[in-house]
């Protein structure tokens, strides 16, 4: 598992150069480190893609209880995010490769709406058609159910310290994703409808 900033900038670049390329996004947190360094410094035409840090596919960890209960347990029940699906910024990097205009640009991405976890909930359920509980946790109850899924403790109180206090950026909504592709973000309503398979129990 990879704990630190990648460290094989350079040769990645190296690399991609060497094969013709010319574009290129970057997935990028806000920090910048040895990849962001090494595409600044080459002929790439380089572009940052900084999307919200909450995605649609997250959601995905509740399926197994979700399935199995028919609920889903997640401390901070009204913290808010504007979650994007992982199409759309797959969508506004496949823009930047293959056009002009956004060499050197830093593209924020978000998705259309702010929700809270009890939203999405309800979404799920009404999308299988049943009820789907949610059951708000303590922090010390979402430890706890985090460190029998074998998260390390550093990323237990990262995790919890940011659901507690999101910043600004996590929970308002761009029009990037509009802009660069002409089209406006998914919904979380209809990412649900296109992975709803993967919760329910046949």
């Amino acid at each position: 598992m990879v704990t630190g900033p990648l460290q094989t900038g350079p040769q990645i670049v190296e690399l991609a150069t060497k094969a013709g390329v010319q574009r290129a996004t970057v997935l990028w947190s806000g920090v910048k480190g040895p990849v962001e360094e090494a595409v600044e410094a080459s002929n790439l035409e380089w572009t940052y893609l900084q999307p919200s840090p909450e995605y649609m596919s997250n959601a995905l960890v509740w399926t197994e209880s979700i399935r199995s209960e028919g609920i889903v347990r997640e401390p901070f029940g009204d913290s808010l995010d504007a979650m994007i699906h992982e199409a759309d910024i797959g969508s506004v990097a496949a823009t930047a490769l293959t056009s002009v205009g956004h060499a050197g640009k830093i593209y924020s991405l978000s998705g259309p709406e702010v929700l809270t976890i009890s939203e999405k909930v309800r979404m799920i359920s009404a999308a299988l058609g049943r009820d789907i509980q949610f059951v708000e946790l303590s922090e010390e109850q979402a430890r706890e159910h985090m460190r029998k899924k074998g998260a390390q403790d550093d990323v237990i109180e990262f995790v919890l310290g940011w659901k507690a206090n999101p910043p600004e950026s996590a929970y308002t909504v761009v029009p990037t994703v509009q802009q660069i592709t002409g089209r406006p973000p998914r919904t979380f309503a209809q990412w649900v409808s296109e992975h709803v398979q993967h919760f329910r129990t046949t």
